[in-house]
C-alpha cells in the first residue's frame, strides 16, 4: 500500500479536480482564526518556485490512534473548539481499510481507497486523515492523525495549536512536504 500511492500519483498526473468545500472562518472566544494563503497565492508560489509538484506546508496534528471512534470523539471536540466543523471530504470510515472514498463513489479512481486532503482553499477545518497516506509514509496503515487545518506559515499553524494546546496535550504542529500535482 506504500508503494501504491507514489505510483498513483505518477500515473494520474495528467488530469486535476478536486472538489473543496466552502471557505468558512472560524472564531474561538473572539480570536480569529487566521486564514491561511491558498495554494494560487503569491506567498504559495514562493514555496513552490522550485518544484511546482510539491509545496511545504504546516499541519496541526491533534491526536493518532487505530479505533476510529476515539478519534471521531477528538474530532467533533476539536470542531467544537475552533468553532468550526468536521470535514471528511465525503469521505468515510470503513474497518479494515480507514478512511476512503465510498465504494459508490463517481470517483473511480480512488472508489474504495484514501485520498488524502490537500491544501487548497479552505483550511479551517477538522478532518481524520491515514497517516501513512498524509502525514507518516512509515505508520501503520491502519493508524489515522485528526488534523486541525493545514497552513503554508507555521506561525498559522502555531497559532491554532496554541488555541487547542490546553484542552488537548497532544496537539503538535508538523513539517510537512505535500505533493500538489494532479491526483486523476
Amino acid at each position: 500500500m506504500k508503494q501504491l500511492f507514489p505510483a498513483l500519483f505518477l500515473l494520474f498526473v495528467g488530469a486535476c479536480g478536486q472538489k473543496s468545500p466552502a471557505i468558512r472562518s472560524g472564531k474561538v472566544d473572539s480570536v480569529k482564526i487566521a486564514e491561511p494563503v491558498a495554494a494560487k497565492d503569491s506567498a504559495m508560489d514562493e514555496v513552490n518556485s522550485t518544484d511546482e509538484e510539491s509545496g511545504t506546508f504546516y499541519v496541526v496534528e491533534v491526536a493518532r490512534a487505530l479505533n476510529y471512534d476515539s478519534l471521531k470523539v477528538i474530532s467533533t471536540n476539536t470542531a467544537s473548539l475552533l468553532g468550526t466543523k468536521l470535514n471528511m471530504l465525503d469521505r468515510i470510515y470503513k474497518s479494515g481499510k480507514g478512511i476512503i472514498v465510498p465504494e459508490d463513489s463517481d470517483d473511480e479512481l480512488y472508489r474504495g481507497e484514501y485520498f488524502p486532503r490537500r491544501p487548497f482553499e479552505d483550511q479551517n477545518f477538522v478532518s481524520i486523515e491515514m497517516s501513512n497516506g498524509f502525514i507518516d509514509n512509515n505508520a501503520d496503515t491502519l493508524e489515522m492523525v485528526v488534523i486541525a487545518g493545514i497552513y503554508s506559515l507555521q506561525s498559522q499553524a502555531d497559532s491554532v495549536a496554541s488555541l487547542l494546546k490546553d484542552k488537548m496535550s497532544t496537539v503538535k504542529t508538523v513539517k510537512q512536504e505535500m505533493f500538489l500535482g494532479c491526483m486523476h
